[in-house]
């Protein structure tokens, strides 16, 4: 059996080096397959399209005989050794399938914080002995761990962190020795600590799987090494108390000016800008503090400019015209020997001559609309 990226599976004729019919189903690349211990001609498949589709080449039909949807697109799928329930990989999650219920899932493991790219069963323990025969779900994935699923109770009893996103995973015949590929090409292989390895010193070239029914992991306590050197991706417990720091709010450059009480340089800085509100805002805090007119006496030609400019363009906006007009006339009687020496801000003066004269202008019109209105209203209210 093979898959493609053309969303195909084949059923091939190794011997006779031939394709025994092509199966169509998938709508995305098929990544992954298994054959069932049970019976070689019935095999599922696991495609980008989320569906795992079980397949049996001895019905006459090509359709799959069932699909299943993971939720996400599905890198792995193998078969349990009983041959009646699957296991696929896909997203952050593995998840096991009971094919003889009709494709019920039967549990859904979270594990695993980023895509679970490879699956793989072991066995533990013996068929005679004191250990009684065991198997587990063995899960890499791209967060660098590998977990050891024990599907008979529904829990991870083991997690092991490795220095790289992991690719793949795999074991030896007699399950003694695992074998892990990760994305930066170095293998890691260990094996199974067993009765005769107790005495071993070097535990780095070994690993104990479900040696200990439940093992405990000693919870994390300050007064512990481990303690200190989480990541930043230990999620914290329930009882933990987060401290959140605040973000640091970026101050403008005329905000600092005034922290500093640097109040000319604040109003040429803010007038230099392009947005009124912040203009009439630093204008009203200085108001506050009393400078403002004490700013404006101390202002040379080129900085009065700018004010002349600010206020010829909007002193007469309703929204401002309360403040900006008082300061209009106060800059007009402090600083009349400074605007007639000087032409440029004599022009200023024109313009805001003519900006007053046209406000002027349109309040006596919408005055004589008023006086138009009113009587007609006041017809109306009598109706």
């Amino acid at each position: 059996m093979s898959g493609g990226d053309d969303s195909v599976v084949k059923y091939w004729d190794v011997a006779g080096e031939s394709v025994v019919s092509d199966l169509y189903g998938h709508r995305d690349y098929a990544r992954c397959g298994d054959c069932s211990p049970i019976n070689g001609e019935i095999f599922v498949t696991g495609s980008y399209d989320h569906t795992v589709k079980l397949w049996d080449v001895r019905v006459d039909s090509k359709e799959s005989v069932i699909e299943v949807n993971h939720g996400k697109p599905v890198e792995d799928v193998i078969f349990l050794p009983s041959g009646g329930m699957v296991a696929t990989a896909g997203g952050n999650s593995l998840k096991i399938w009971d094919l003889i219920g009709g494709g019920k899932m039967v549990y859904s493991m979270e594990s695993h914080n980023k895509t679970v790219t490879s699956i793989c069963v072991g066995k533990v323990g013996k068929e005679s002995g004191e250990e009684a025969l065991q198997y587990r779900i063995l899960s890499v994935a791209l967060d660098g761990y590998m977990k050891v699923f024990d599907y008979a109770k529904m829990k991870v009893t083991h997690s092991m962190r490795f220095p790289a996103p992991l690719m793949s995973i795999g074991f030896s015949p007699d399950c003694m020795t695992r074998v892990i590929g990760s994305s930066n090409g170095i293998i890691f292989a260990g094996r199974r600590k067993g009765k005769e390895d107790v005495g071993e010193s070097k535990s780095g070239n070994f690993w104990a799987l479900g040696s200990v029914e439940e093992p405990q992991r000693r919870a994390l306590r300050p007064t512990y090494f481990r303690y200190f050197h989480r990541s930043q991706g230990e999620k914290p417990n329930e009882g933990d108390h987060l401290i959140m720091r605040p973000k640091k709010v970026k101050l403008s450059e005329h905000d600092k000016l005034l922290k500093k009480f640097r109040h000319k340089e604040a109003l040429v800085s803010v007038l230099s800008g392009k947005n009124p509100e912040n203009v009439v805002a630093v204008m009203e805090e200085m108001v506050a503090r009393r400078k403002l007119l004490k700013c404006v006496v101390n202002l040379d030609e080129e900085e009065l400019g700018l004010l002349l400019g600010f206020l010829h363009k909007h002193s007469t906006m309703p929204r401002h015209s309360g403040l900006l007009m008082g300061l209009t006339k106060k800059v007009l009687e402090m600083r009349a020997d400074d605007i007639r020496a000087s032409d440029a801000l004599k022009s200023h003066i024109r313009n805001l001559k003519r900006s007053v004269e046209e406000e002027i202008r349109i309040q006596h019109s919408l005055q004589e609309i008023q006086g138009i209105i009113s009587p007609l209203l006041r017809i109306a209210g009598r109706r």
